[in-house]
């Protein structure tokens, strides 16, 4: 598999519970809504940027990006449903994912992740750092991890995202600007 071509997908999917169940990627962080920057920095190394939303999808449009929903069979999986409905719905070789309560990441870090797979394309490539990983930050070759995620889903019990990837062959990006990497997932960060 080569590295062919890439789209970007910001994950907006989950239920906000640490957040008072309030949409996360709404909520504005400095201003702006946090998903539109994690999008705007995608938006910077490819052209092609879509949002995964269970809800508010009409929100998410506005922010100037088409937005997709889990697909029922995956629904209740955790990130991993995100996942399987991204990696079905892109249209090319390779999707990046960042998660939308991350609105400090920056294109930069999305650019070591490309680098990565260029060089191993056959492999899931997530940013880590001295604090650990974070595999939501990830790029992933399309067929080949939709196959073995749908097959992980059907027979597992445990919806671990770190355990796909270990399952599929993963490999930690270095990314020393961990302040590029706050997860605002409480309303205390949103500061």
């Amino acid at each position: 598999m080569d590295f062919l071509s890439l789209s970007g997908a910001v994950l907006a999917g989950g239920k906000g519970e640490r957040m008072a169940s309030q949409d996360k990627g709404l909520l504005l962080f400095r201003g702006e809504a946090m998903a539109l920057s994690v999008g705007l920095a995608l938006r910077q190394v490819t052209s092609c940027v879509f949002i995964n939303a269970n809800r508010n999808s009409e929100r998410y449009a506005d922010l100037g990006f088409e937005v997709i929903a889990d697909d029922p069979f995956y629904q209740g999986k955790g990130p991993l449903s995100g996942l399987a409905t991204c990696l079905a719905f892109a249209k090319t070789s390779h999707l990046l994912v960042s998660p939308c309560d991350t609105p400090c990441i920056s294109s930069d870090a999305f650019s070591q992740l490309i680098s990565a797979s260029k060089m191993f394309p056959n492999r899931i490539h997530y940013l880590s750092d001295a604090f650990g990983g974070h595999p939501l930050h990830a790029i992933l070759p399309v067929e080949s991890a939709l196959i073995m995620l749908k097959d992980f889903l059907d027979k597992s019990e445990r919806y671990s995202v770190m355990a796909f990837y270990k399952a599929f062959g993963c490999k930690p990006v270095l990314w020393d600007k961990s302040e590029e990497l706050l997860n605002v997932n409480t309303p205390d960060t949103l500061g």
